[in-house]
């Protein structure tokens, strides 16, 4: 009994002096629907719904707003602002999703952005995923699918930036 309670408050006190750092990644959509006015916000909610779920697979926090129309201007200017500062955002994923013709899924360019001193670590694009058919379970799975390759391409870069940061000696609790 003694043994147990003396490893239990060994593992205690290590855990206590060892630094927790979790990431929080915030996504913001800034979406060109053309016509497809609503469903396009559907749709982008679904393509966040994607990233949000694999990042939580590999780990980390995300959180979002919801998306805003807007241009590729809108998307190129977009800075972190006092929300994401407030709420310890670490990175921001800025996506641009471009709704072409009548399907509801779009080809989305990303840029990650480092909210600390709005550095762009990452940026790249993922076309619109094909649907299995037109019904609309289909066409969220595709949404999804974009959004889940947008946080893993993104994912790649932040290991690189965790790992970068513990080998310097960075961390922050």
């Amino acid at each position: 009994m003694m043994k147990t309670f003396a490893l239990a408050v060994l593992v205690s006190i290590a855990s206590a002096l060892s630094p927790v750092v979790a990431q929080t990644i915030g996504i913001a959509m800034i979406e060109s629907g053309g016509s497809l006015g609503p469903v396009a916000t559907r749709s982008s909610e679904m393509v966040i719904n994607g990233a949000l779920d694999t990042l939580f697979e590999a780990g980390l926090i995300g959180t979002n707003e919801r998306p805003l129309a807007g241009d590729e201007s809108a998307f190129l200017s977009f800075v972190p602002g006092t929300v994401s500062i407030e709420g310890f955002v670490d990175y921001v994923i800025v996506v641009f999703a471009e709704y072409r013709g009548t399907v509801p899924v779009p080809d989305c360019r990303y840029r990650l952005v480092r909210v600390g001193d709005g550095r762009v670590l990452a940026q790249g694009a993922v076309p619109a995923a094909k649907p299995a058919s037109p019904r609309e379970v289909d066409m969220e799975k595709a949404c999804s699918a974009v959004g889940s390759a947008i946080a893993a391409e993104c994912g790649i870069v932040l290991r690189g930036t965790a790992a970068s940061w513990r080998k310097h000696g960075y961390e922050e609790a």
